[in-house]
């Protein structure tokens, strides 16, 4: 290895504490500096860079820590010859751990600087890694490479079309943006692009990091390895199911490396990265940030990536099959933003006995409880006790046929949970307030046992499965109306009658322990899924909501 006679890297373009940093490495370099200190100089540039971003939410760009980068570049095993790719590269962190695996795997510098590829839309970061890269190749081999492969653009509607189908690795932290906050959102003019690019996996809210996926997955071929940081809520999320669904059928899922909340300096967001690549597999492997044994379950269903979140969370991996599901027997809903306001203005403190409609939030669902009247809750920027809605004579036509769609038996669901928590409205006088899911059965007389089926221990370890990450935590679920509707009902039978009555005596306050565990035990049956592991873990999430 011999170093350049003459080493003057291009500081134009980039930031003015980047380019002092970069000359004092490229003069460490000329004067035959060789430590391997000089990595972390070169990770420094980038951070640097990232400090200049003012604003990471809106741009939904952040600093990958380099230990973070290099334990992706060796979870997707890069090797010698493997033309590696970085959709979104950054400062170029991730390029830069891999060349140096590649590196140090016996490739030649020359040959690695010629398989590093990146694309970005932010032009000084794609300065930043450029310079960064050539600085390494120059440490590393003597070899002052041009790195005309890290190119500007948008890597969603830009990547070089010969990149298609080419890249044995595809590796990175791609932009968060979420759709549901206005500083996030896509504009009209992109949304329409996007979506004639991807089609029927493009949702108006999927997150901007699982599009990278996509491209990431459309960049490689059969035996290519992928692995890009997202938001663990996506993995669970309605609006990436599409997504997740034909990803699992082009380049199915092999593990999920866990981030977790904390690897970030800028923000505080629960991160994963799926690792897809290669022919389905019976087996998937979570990996967790920084630990090198690796937990093995069965492979989840086509799309349903939460459920290795909630396996390696310790949910009982439960299969529910049957001929029926909830929207079979009821319609499922959760109203919208008119009903809140319509609501607002009408919302007062009650009294013991009060005779108008309550008002059930999400905070006042227990499971088999309402606790209206017990705990103080927020509504409309006020504190109430014992909420209840002041009704004019003639509400507005709209409203009026709200009422009588909810005035009516029905199950309320809370949406934000560790558990199902569900209550059983039983003369149907209790109105709900976004974001609770309304469970109306077709048939009255079926209601315990829809609240039966809703609140058993298989039902919450289905839904936990299929939603897990999506709540504040990773140990919380944020249920919707949809995914409710599609959950299977157990065939019926004795043990489901019996379920019923237990549920209604539950409910009714016999909450003993007893109680609750022959319920657990009945259901299990019902749904014909083991007792063994699956009653123990819902008995023990029931108990944390219990005084």
């Amino acid at each position: 290895m011999g170093t350049p006679t003459e080493l003057t890297p291009d500081l134009s373009g980039l930031p003015s504490p980047v380019a002092a940093a970069a000359k004092a490495v490229a003069q460490r370099i000329q004067q035959g500096g060789t430590g391997e200190e000089l990595i972390s100089e070169l990770v420094d540039l980038g951070r640097l860079r990232e400090e200049e971003l003012t604003d990471h939410r809106a741009s939904g760009a952040v600093f990958t820590p380099y230990a973070v980068a290099e334990e992706l570049v060796e979870r997707v095993a890069i090797g010698p010859g493997d033309t590696v790719c970085d959709p979104s590269v950054g400062p170029g962190v991730f390029l830069l751990a891999a060349a140096e695996r590649k590196y140090r795997h016996g490739e030649s510098v020359p040959s690695i600087a010629r398989n590093l590829r990146g694309i970005d839309i932010d032009p000084v970061s794609v300065a930043v890694a450029r310079c960064t890269l050539q600085l390494w190749a120059a440490w590393r081999g003597g070899y002052w490479s041009p790195m005309e492969s890290i190119v500007e653009g948008d890597g969603l509607l830009e990547t070089p079309q010969e990149w298609f189908g080419n890249c044995d690795a595809v590796i990175g932290n791609p932009p968060f943006l979420g759709q549901f906050k206005s500083d996030t959102a896509r504009n009209k003019h992109r949304s329409g692009l996007l979506k004639e690019r991807f089609s029927h996996r493009y949702t108006g809210y999927i997150d901007e990091s699982m599009l990278f996926v996509l491209l990431g997955v459309e960049l490689s071929h059969k035996n290519s390895r992928i692995a890009l940081i997202v938001p663990t809520s996506v993995l669970g999320s309605e609006s990436s199911r599409a997504a997740r669904e034909w990803i699992d059928q082009t380049a199915p899922l092999k593990a999920i490396w866990l981030g977790g909340r904390s690897i970030f300096d800028a923000v505080n967001v629960d991160v994963s990265a799926p690792i897809l690549g290669g022919s389905r597999s019976s087996q998937c492997e979570v990996l967790r940030y920084g630990s090198k044994q690796p937990l093995q379950f069965t492979a989840p269903p086509i799309g349903q990536w939460a459920a290795l979140l909630a396996a390696a969370n310790g949910t009982p991996q439960v299969q529910l099959a049957s001929q029926h599901n909830l929207s079979d027997i009821s319609e499922v809903s959760a109203d919208f933003r008119d009903a809140y306001y319509w609501l607002a203005k009408r919302v007062t403190e009650g009294q013991i006995g009060d005779c108008r409609h309550q008002l059930a939030t999400v905070g006042l669902i227990d499971p088999f409880e309402f606790m209206h009247g017990n705990v103080e809750v927020k509504f409309a920027k006020q504190r109430f006790q014992r909420p209840v809605v002041e009704i004019e004579d003639q509400p507005p036509q709209p409203l009026r046929n709200w009422l009588q769609r909810r005035l009516t038996p029905k199950l309320l669901v809370a949406s934000q949970t560790r558990v199902v928590e569900c209550y059983a409205d039983q003369h149907g006088d209790v109105l709900p307030s976004t974001p609770l899911i309304t469970i109306t059965p077709r048939d009255p007389s079926r209601l315990w046992h829809l609240l039966a089926a809703v609140g058993s221990p298989a039902a919450s370890a289905w839904a936990v499965s299929a939603s897990a990450g999506t709540g504040l935590s990773q140990g919380t679920v944020r249920l919707r109306a949809s995914l409710l509707a599609e959950l299977p009902l157990p065939m019926s039978s004795k043990l489901w009658d019996e379920g019923a009555k237990l549920a209604r005596q539950i409910q009714s306050g016999d909450r003993t322990h007893e109680t609750m565990v022959r319920f657990g035990e009945t259901m299990n049956k019902a749904y014909k899924t083991p007792s063994e592991g699956l009653l123990g873990w819902w008995i023990s999430r029931i108990q944390k909501k219990r005084p």
